[in-house]
């Protein structure tokens, strides 16, 4: 009796032929393709958000870090025991009177401003006609409900009775800061440093989330996600981010609420 080649070949190797392995047809392969990609149309925005709000706390802390060590080197060259003591200047005067105790500080306000701003690495400094004309660039309130004139921010604009040093200036890890603008509408204005922590070309460009206030007043004090559509809503978020606090629920943190 004829033995089949699979038997024949068994006796003469000493093992057995592996039997055939099982495989995917194409109509199984095509479903497992679509629940993956069904996934990740699920998952993928959620971790390029979280990646994206990463980046911008991670840029917050170094500008706020770097900052408030040329805020401090400020105070103690002009004999305060911190910067908010500069608040001092003007800041207990009454409204009618904060013009003139302006026009008396200017010569003080430009040598203030002046070693804030040596104390920094600057690599360009910004024309706002590049930046208002050219490029028509926006920023957002916190919530997003508000957009106006990226140059119109504190400390951007020229304005030489509150701004002595205008201007927006470019640092060499990409962020950008701002002169210092003292006491801009009212004494309770106190005084404000404007900062983008990743420059004006790159967004979101809103307060918050990329954009950011040192102050030392408390004017007009907003940051909330409520649908407030005020142009200042924003000023006040510094402090919650440096605190990772969000400020519309003290028990969630200010970074992970971001949106």
């Amino acid at each position: 009796m004829c033995r089949s080649v699979y038997a024949r070949s068994a006796a003469r190797g000493g093992g057995s032929l592996a039997a055939p392995k099982p495989a995917f047809t194409l109509a199984e392969v095509l479903i497992t393709l679509g629940i993956i990609g069904i996934v990740a149309a699920l998952t993928l925005p959620s971790l390029i958000n979280k990646y994206r709000v990463k980046q911008l706390r991670t840029a917050f802390m170094r500008s706020s870090s770097i900052i408030e060590s040329a805020l401090n080197q400020t105070a103690v060259e002009f004999g305060y025991g911190s910067f908010k003591e500069l608040n001092s200047i003007c800041g207990s005067v009454s409204k009618t009177d904060a013009a003139a105790c302006r026009n008396l500080n200017q010569e003080n306000f430009k040598a203030i401003s002046e070693f804030f701003l040596s104390r920094f690495i600057i690599v360009k400094t910004y024309d706002r006609i590049e930046i208002y004309l050219k490029r028509q660039l926006k920023a957002k309130n916190y919530s997003g409900l508000y957009s106006g004139f990226y140059h119109q921010l504190y400390g951007f604009g020229d304005y030489a009775s509150t701004t002595p040093n205008a201007g927006m200036y470019a640092l060499k890890d990409g962020s950008l800061i701002s002169g210092m603008a003292f006491y801009y509408h009212e004494p309770s204005d106190g005084i404000s440093i404007t900062f983008d922590t990743n420059g004006p070309f790159r967004g979101p460009n809103r307060y918050g989330y990329d954009i950011f206030l040192y102050n030392t007043g408390t004017w007009n004090q907003l940051c909330t996600m409520k649908k407030d559509s005020q142009m200042y809503n924003g000023r006040a978020c510094y402090k919650y981010a440096l605190k990772d606090v969000n400020p519309d629920d003290s028990t969630k943190g200010y970074w992970d609420s971001l949106y």
